[in-house]
């Protein structure tokens, strides 16, 4: 009798705990500020990103979201050309160029509300982030990154955040020459992008 009473408790307990899980769907996009480390004559480039989440409200100060995002990384490069000057090579810069790395991201977004009626809270999280468009020459295709940040929710769904995101796996994938052959190689080139954003959580329950 005692065991039938507890898995009752404990079945009505778990109805319950799901009950009061919410599923919102969401939408979002924003600018990108990104650059790749060790990589010389380089600056930050400006781009966007763009994509999907379901977010679940588990707790009165967590949130899990999951997260499909377009995003446009990279870095802008100078342009150099040689001259032949009385026999000597002159080098000379020739203004910038952007240098285009497009990622489709995947990534679970760990959001923890300091108040949850404030709307205050830290995000925090890992992405994998699959190469679709590459002006590099055969990068690595897949990247692994960590992020961070804060945001603030509005009582209506918007939301604005501003993340640090950092890659962890060189973009040389070896089959490049990124760096000179005859050098020993230790440079690793990783991806950073700085992300300033809105998102949109929608309630299909009003």
């Amino acid at each position: 009798m005692k065991k039938a009473l507890l898995s009752l408790a404990l079945l009505v307990t778990s109805s319950i705990a799901i009950a009061q899980v919410t599923v919102s769907p969401g939408i979002k996009a924003g600018i990108n500020k990104s650059n790749i480390s060790d990589m010389e004559g380089t600056s930050s480039k400006t781009g966007f990103h763009a994509g999907l989440f379901v977010n679940l409200d588990l707790a009165s100060f967590y949130e899990l979201q999951v997260e499909t995002t377009y995003s446009n990384q990279g870095a802008k490069v100078k342009n150099y050309s040689l001259d032949n000057y009385q026999g000597d090579v002159i080098i000379n810069e020739n203004g910038t160029s952007d240098l285009n790395l497009d990622y489709l991201s995947i990534g679970i977004a760990n959001k923890f509300f300091i108040v949850k009626d404030l709307g205050v809270h830290f995000i925090v999280g890992p992405t994998i982030d699959i190469l679709l468009k590459d002006d590099f020459g055969d990068s690595t295709p897949i990247d692994f990154s960590f992020f961070g940040g804060v945001g603030y929710e509005f009582p209506f769904g918007l939301a604005i955040e501003a993340r640090y995101k950092q890659g962890i796996i060189d973009l040389d994938d070896g089959l490049t020459t990124f760096g000179s052959e005859n050098t020993e190689y230790d440079k690793n080139y990783l991806n950073g992008v700085l992300q300033l954003g809105v998102a949109y959580k929608f309630d299909f329950r009003k």
